[in-house]
């Protein structure tokens, strides 16, 4: 290893960010460091103990950049953001792309709702979150909604008339704003209790329904008594269902993280006042280190919108952990510790923590050896030289060769990656099956060509040998090495135990069980390029449906065409209309109203 080590003699010994590279210059990796030179130099010691992970990263590393930062707490937080922007192949990710969901309060309207959003705008609402988990949003406001009877009516009832009530108000589920049954001062003070309790004040909203439960009885307002009774218990039973006798009501994160067989597992219960505000678990895939596993999720996690607790208590240290709790003091503005403890209420929750993780990562663990099983089986079957990593499958739709389309759907590591997924309107003219799945091919490789992206291991057609041999007809001028196959029907067509799997250029099926993981993978995109393929058809056949010839006319859109429609009572009768008329009702030119009036 040492004698094909990168050139690090000018790497400085100060604070910063390496960036280790391949030969293409691609990010294999980014650390941080207080002292570069030993932190790289250490990868590359003959003695360097590595995990399995690192030490194939550092096998293909060619050249190491650097970028130096005033203190560690600078390189931590560059470090982050190279990451997130860059995802090195071997840095541990937490996930890609996710928005963590809001409660919105619509305080910014007379009657305010509780909403599930996921994203944070400035418009007067209130804003309560990120929840870990949509499961645990959607118990949230389930729960808001059996205890107070907030509106769930999406309509506008600003300086709107009243309306006779639906069945909610019948139902006490809903006060009634839209009739009048409420006043605005009312129904703002249920709202400001609801805010409350998403606050976790739940003691202060406890002790403000029971005063008004007594008021309202010594009024003998008897029926309002009951309902105030019922918010109050309902709320007592949460309260203490959740509570887990946090000392001096802290709010306080417990992370427990667990690796086996290069997957992790990290468990996450948040404490907020004294009370479970919620759990959930995160897989990862690239981790085979425990306190290199809870650093990354530490500085992901809270690097998101997710706020800092006072504590932080971890089944095992982070890798640099006073940097990490130094700079989660400075997102939070005041001290943030973090805690490995060794006994007492801490320790048996972290306990529990672990007993929750081991068991997600046994079903993970489990279900990564299932996948990779079935990418095994296709890669031997197929005969493919490497791993059928990125797999795309392509479909056509179409009615008698009219609305033609095409789709392509791509799987990455055996599940489906959507930002991937095509569309493709077909040019093809009459119904000729082979030469659409030739056309949407030779457009896609074309593509992939002339923009340099990545050819797939694995072409998948929904057809024979035929469509096989068109799509490879298409495909092999742009990239000659393409595994290309199809998967048709068998004898009994809604049995897929009978589906037959070729192999361009090969007349007799491949091997494949009738029942096989690696079948059952192929047949799932077959599938998804079969429903993608008919949702996109359907919707350009209802486009169609309602196009006239009035919609090419340069100048004439939706809204000028239902004036027409509005004025004349339908596009058939104002075809009677004069050119005059046209140009009077629509307020345009002699020359664009003769256009539409030939037209109609």
């Amino acid at each position: 290893m040492t004698e094909n080590r990168p050139d690090i003699s000018q790497m400085p010994a100060q604070p910063g960010v390496y960036l280790m590279k391949d030969k293409e210059g691609g990010i294999l990796y980014v650390g941080k460091a207080i002292n570069l030179r030993n932190r790289v130099r250490s990868y590359f010691q003959p003695a360097a103990d590595h995990t399995p992970r690192i030490a194939v990263m550092v096998s293909l590393v060619e050249k190491v950049d650097f970028i130096v930062t005033g203190n560690e707490i600078e390189a931590l937080i560059l470090e982050n953001n190279i990451i997130k922007k860059e995802k090195p192949r071997y840095n541990v990710m937490l996930r890609d792309d996710k928005t963590y969901p809001y409660l919105k309060l619509t305080t910014n309207e007379k009657f305010p709702r509780l909403l599930v959003v996921r994203k944070v705008l400035k418009d007067g609402a209130q804003y309560f979150g990120p929840y870990v988990s949509g499961k645990a949003v959607r118990v949230a406001r389930e729960l808001i909604h059996r205890i107070f009877p907030i509106r769930l009516s999406n309509d506008v009832l600003d300086n709107s008339p009243t309306r006779r009530p639906c069945l909610n108000y019948q139902m006490k589920r809903c006060l009634a704003p839209c009739a009048g049954k409420v006043t605005p001062e009312e129904y703002a003070q249920m709202v400001e209790r609801i805010a409350k309790l998403l606050k976790g004040r739940d003691s202060e909203v406890l002790d403000d329904l029971e005063r008004r439960m007594r008021e309202a009885a010594a009024r003998h307002e008897y029926e309002q008594a009951a309902l105030i009774r019922d918010q109050f218990f309902a709320i007592k039973e949460l309260h203490e269902k959740q509570n887990i006798d946090a000392a001096g009501h802290m709010d306080e994160d417990y992370i427990a993280c667990l690796c086996e067989g290069g997957a992790g597992i990290v468990r996450i219960m948040m404490v907020r006042g004294g009370r479970l505000a919620g759990d959930q678990n995160f897989a990862l895939k690239k981790a085979d280190d425990t306190a290199e596993l809870c650093a990354a999720f530490i500085q992901q996690f809270y690097n998101a919108a997710f706020a800092v607790p006072s504590e932080i208590v971890v089944s095992v240290m982070p890798q640099d952990a006073e940097v990490i709790a130094e700079w989660l003091s400075a997102l939070k503005g005041k001290k943030v510790t973090i805690t490995l403890p060794h006994r007492g209420r801490k320790k048996q929750l972290i306990g529990m923590g672990l007993e929750n993780a081991r068991f997600n990562l046994e079903t993970f663990v489990q279900g990564e050896e299932s996948l990779k099983e079935a990418l095994r089986e296709i890669r031997d079957t197929v005969g493919m030289s490497q791993w059928p990593t990125v797999m795309e499958a392509v479909d056509i739709s179409n009615t008698g060769g009219v609305s033609a389309v095409g789709s392509l759907v791509s799987f990455h590591n055996g599940a489906a990656s959507k930002k991937d997924y095509k569309r493709f309107r077909i040019t093809t003219k009459g119904p000729d099956d082979y030469a659409m799945i030739a056309e949407v091919a030779r457009r896609r490789f074309k593509r992939l060509k002339d923009e340099g992206g990545r050819f797939p291991d694995l072409m998948v057609i929904d057809g024979g040998a035929g469509q096989v041999a068109a799509a490879a007809e298409a495909i092999l001028p742009f990239h000659p090495e393409q595994a290309i196959i199809g998967i048709a029907k068998g004898d009994d067509r809604n049995n897929p135990e009978t589906d037959r799997i070729f192999l361009a250029g090969r007349k007799e099926p491949l091997p494949f069980p009738a029942k096989s993981a690696g079948k059952f993978m192929l047949q799932r995109l077959r599938d998804e390029a079969h429903r993608f393929a008919i949702q996109y058809h359907r919707a350009s056949r209802g486009k169609e449906a309602f196009h006239h010839s009035v919609d090419d006319v340069a100048g004439v859109g939706p809204k000028r065409k239902q004036l027409l429609i509005k004025t004349f009572g339908s596009l058939k009768a104002a075809k009677n209309a004069s050119v005059e008329e046209i140009r009077n009702v629509l307020s345009i030119s002699e020359t664009l109203a003769r256009q539409i009036h030939e037209k109609l």
